[in-house]
């Protein structure tokens, strides 16, 4: 009898190692997103920096200079430039290691590079209106200090971000093989 139980646990055991490795591969995927999303972080940051508070841009207007655009004063229009090419550098270069690297053990859905970027910019953009709403929200209306609101919105919008970018923008593909 422990014969024929033998291939039974056999089966079981390659089920659970088929298991524990899907469970891997997803925690590996999720902890290169979230490496790659505090880097794209630390690079928005770093370019600000060097943008707004160095001279290496020496031909950027100077620091407090205002311009009216379209409908409104801007008091620092230094400061809305570098921020303006922080995010868009930071916003390629975050898409360029996601789809490289985070996402590259992934049989996705076959989609133009062009289709997942723009996918991903509205992912983000999304985000970054969530972010502002419920720092907002937290703050003014719940009166929570600023610096405890942000972490949590920003955690918040970290959960659309990794829904949105594992489920649509880098969807697995259906397997053919797999049982209906």
């Amino acid at each position: 009898m422990d014969h024929q139980a033998s291939p039974s646990r056999q089966e079981q055991l390659r089920s659970l190692e088929e298991a524990l490795r899907r469970q891997l591969e997803s925690k590996s995927t999720f902890i290169r997103w979230a490496l790659v999303g505090g880097s794209a972080y630390l690079l928005y940051q770093a370019l600000l920096f060097l943008m707004y508070d160095f001279k290496v841009f020496w031909f950027l207007p100077a620091k407090d200079t205002s311009a009216d655009i379209i409908f409104f004063e801007h008091t620092d229009v230094r400061f809305l430039i570098a921020t303006l090419v922080s995010s868009t550098l930071s916003t390629v270069a975050h898409f360029a290691v996601h789809d490289l690297w985070t996402f590259r053990d992934r049989a996705s859905v076959r989609k133009p590079v062009w289709m997942r970027f723009w996918q991903f910019v509205a992912t983000v953009s999304i985000a970054v209106v969530l972010v502002a709403v419920m720092l907002n929200v937290l703050t003014v209306r719940f009166g929570i200090y600023h610096f405890v609101a942000l972490p949590i919105s920003v955690s918040l919008a970290s959960i659309w971000n990794w829904l949105w970018s594992s489920r649509y923008v880098w969807r697995s593909a259906k397997r053919e093989d797999a049982p209906s």
